[in-house]
């Protein structure tokens, strides 16, 4: 008898919550996979001291009085503090839009949730809304140490803070998220 035939029928239920906080590392996480992120990322990091070494030596070396190799050093540096710290940067900046969208939008996605997972569907249930999935609709699933991202489309995903479930809760979803990934 294989798994899913002992499985068929079993209702697997988690009750977790989700805060800002959790959103915030989504869209973190988010931007990390994502390949058209990634460019962007890359793009800003790389090319940005690149673009802009070259007038710190031309304006350096043109109007101040100071040797080339001056004027390179300047460049450099300028390019690997840039490289270096622009990833926290980049961070700070997504948390901070994140913050701002959240304020501006809906926080319907916050809150207790409570998961069913059965033989075809996910069903999530808040206070104020219910949503089913067809576990045929899932793209993918992400597993972190902190959370467990189902992801419905390219950037759309129920997220599962892992601080709420314990061992035999997370190992029956894992089971159940292996299966899924399968199909």
């Amino acid at each position: 008898m294989s798994y899913r035939e002992l499985l068929e029928g079993i209702e697997i239920e988690i009750e977790f919550e989700i805060t800002e906080d959790d959103y915030i590392k989504f869209n973190l996480y988010h931007i990390e996979n994502s390949p058209s992120q990634k460019k962007t990322y890359n793009f800003l990091r790389y090319a940005i001291p690149l673009l802009f070494s070259i007038p710190i030596y031309a304006i350096g070396t043109s109007l101040f009085k100071q040797p080339s190799s001056y004027w390179i050093i300047i460049s450099i540096l300028f390019a690997l503090i840039w490289v270096i710290t622009y990833p926290n940067q980049y961070k700070k900046l997504v948390r901070k839009q994140t913050k701002k969208i959240l304020q501006e939008g809906d926080t319907s996605i916050f809150g207790k949730k409570t998961m069913l997972i059965d033989d075809n569907n996910i069903k999530v249930f808040s206070e104020f809304t219910s949503k089913t999935i067809s576990k045929k609709s899932i793209k993918t699933i992400k597993v972190y140490d902190d959370m467990i991202l189902i992801y419905l489309s390219g950037f759309t995903a129920q997220i599962i803070p892992t601080r709420y479930l314990n061992d035999e809760s997370n190992k029956y979803l894992m089971k159940e998220l292996i299966i899924i990934n399968i199909i």
